[in-house]
């Protein structure tokens, strides 16, 4: 994934998708006890509403700092609600730490995603005709 500045700007370029591609961004996650999971690329879902999803492989790195069942969060989706695992974690982005929640599905694989509670909190910009994700 190419990775550049655009005005200064950090930039990571959209990924291919079946028809479009995607924007992402990467995070360089820790978990709640700061150790470095790495830096990774997320794709940027603005339909969903938690902070980030990891298919539960990734997840089970992130359990150090998982929330009890009674704190795990619910998702309506068109077909169903989806419990999700919940954990604590740290993000890294343009050099700011964010506290943040990983989560996974509890039942199912789960995604790579980045939804609202993260992106919320950072200035983001789209350039679809350039096919970059850039902070601003």
């Amino acid at each position: 994934m190419a990775r550049g500045q655009h005005g200064g700007r950090e930039c990571w370029r959209y990924q291919p998708g079946l028809r479009l591609p995607y924007p992402v961004i990467r995070l360089r996650l820790l978990n709640a006890a700061l150790e470095k999971y790495g830096e990774i690329p997320l794709q940027v879902d603005t339909g969903y509403e938690g902070p980030v999803m990891l298919p539960r492989a990734e997840y089970e790195f992130f359990m150090i700092g998982e929330l009890p069942r009674g704190l795990w969060r619910r998702y309506r989706t068109i077909t169903d609600t989806v419990t999700m695992r919940t954990a604590r974690a740290v993000a890294v982005i343009g050099g700011e730490r964010l506290e943040i929640y990983v989560e996974s599905p509890l039942h199912g694989g789960g995604k790579r995603l980045v939804g609202r509670e993260v992106l919320n909190r950072l200035r983001l910009l789209l350039d679809g005709p350039a096919g970059e994700t850039c902070l601003a």
